[in-house]
């Protein structure tokens, strides 16, 4: 679609400096500040799945003369783990960056441990996210802090946030400017030792923070252009990559490229009602993230255009730019003619469910959400910057659908 210019002021605030490309990770030493002596690594399995890789790492930083230690994250990282981890790392020399290696947990584990270390001895990083009753704000400082992400879903490489879990079944923010990574090395080629259901599922995420952050009234030319590219990317390599082409490099690096771009657009146009569900199933049911995106982005897309056609009044300009945005997507994802604009939007919500019953994206029955255990988590969900606001019974419908 054309470029819409009749559009709200926006900010645009940054990126962390970006390496993209196969074999990029080799690049890691060159990005670490000059005098750099120990540095501190937050990671998951990395160095048993990409053994060869990792030796290459340490064998360059010993090659420096740099010293290094490791924290292991397996999990969405929790209030007890940073503050543990914070203080482990307290206890040895002082580190000169953080690197976080892993998916989008050990992106804000990582994240989190940079901002903590430079808080006072003892302090803890519940008093830094958001929403809680101590909270105060975290005056931005940080270790500097490189992100490699080894999936392809999160996009957390590029934004200024880290979600933290915290008792009672919640997740929380700790978020501010400057906590963006200082470097972000995408290198697509790390993504290609995860299962294919993880990248199902992460790539997912992906595709629905692009298509989110697009249709967001939030949305700008800027981000417009940004999530059409990532898209189109997705497009092409997430059903590959998890299927007949596993280990194609390139449309792996794709794909990278697709969750980078859906970091970038979501920390500046918002997301939609996908993301508004995730945080409650996510702490309420042990759901994966992914899973959550993967199996409510075609049934909240079908929602949300039945909608959108039904506005009226003031609404309808806004309804109007929604529907045409949905049928863009179409024309990009499907490949349907795009003058055909009704037949985009109806190609899209087929494709999507097509591609969620092929990639095999449990329903969220499977972990445990039933039609009576849904009022909480719809008392905790919200529409976001979604072109329509859905009310909570078209919510409970959507969440019925999918269980």
């Amino acid at each position: 679609m054309a470029v819409n210019w009749q559009t709200a002021p926006f900010t645009f605030t940054g990126t962390p400096q970006i390496i993209f490309g196969i074999g990029t990770l080799h690049k890691l030493v060159d990005v670490l500040p000059e005098g750099t002596r120990r540095v501190l690594f937050v990671m998951g399995g990395f160095g048993q799945s990409n053994a060869d890789k990792w030796k290459r790492v340490a064998d360059s930083l010993a090659a420096a003369s740099i010293a290094y230690d490791i924290v292991s994250i397996r999990h969405e990282p929790t209030v007890e783990w940073v503050d543990e981890a914070v203080e482990r790392c307290r206890s040895g020399a002082p580190v000169d960056a953080v690197i976080a290696i892993g998916g989008g947990s050990a992106m804000d584990a990582g994240k989190a441990v940079s901002a903590m270390l430079t808080t006072e001895p003892g302090d803890t990083v519940l008093h830094y996210l958001e929403g809680q009753p101590s909270f105060r704000a975290h005056k931005g400082s940080k270790v500097f802090f490189v992100a490699v992400p080894t999936t392809s879903g999160t996009g957390s490489e590029m934004t200024k946030n880290a979600v933290i879990s915290i008792k009672g079944g919640f997740k929380r923010s700790l978020r501010h400017d400057r906590f963006i990574p200082d470097v972000a090395i995408v290198d697509g080629s790390l993504t290609m030792s995860c299962k294919a259901s993880v990248k199902a599922a992460s790539g997912l995420d992906a595709l629905t923070q692009l298509i989110e952050s697009y249709v967001s009234t939030k949305a700008s030319p800027m981000t417009d252009a940004l999530a059409l590219s990532g898209i189109e990317a997705a497009a092409g390599s997430l059903l590959p990559i998890c299927t007949s082409d596993a280990e194609n490099v390139e449309l792996h690096e794709r794909m990278a490229y697709a969750s980078m771009m859906s970091g970038i657009t979501l920390a500046h146009a918002g997301l939609g009602l996908v993301h508004g569900f995730a945080a409650p199933l996510g702490g309420q049911f042990p759901i994966p993230h992914g899973v959550i995106c993967g199996t409510l982005l075609a049934e909240v897309t079908r929602r949300n255009i039945e909608h959108l056609r039904l506005a009226e009044g003031e609404a309808a300009a806004v309804a109007a730019i929604g529907l045409a945005k949905y049928a863009a997507v179409g024309a990009l994802v499907t490949g349907h003619p795009k003058e055909d604009v009704e037949g985009c939007r109806v190609r899209l919500v087929e494709t999507l469910e097509a591609w969620t019953e092929s990639l095999q994206i449990q329903r969220l029955g499977a972990y445990g959400v039933h039609a009576e255990n849904l009022d909480a988590v719809l008392a905790a969900s919200d529409n976001k910057q979604s072109p329509i606001q859905l009310d909570k019974a078209v919510m409970r419908e959507v969440l019925l659908a999918r269980i």
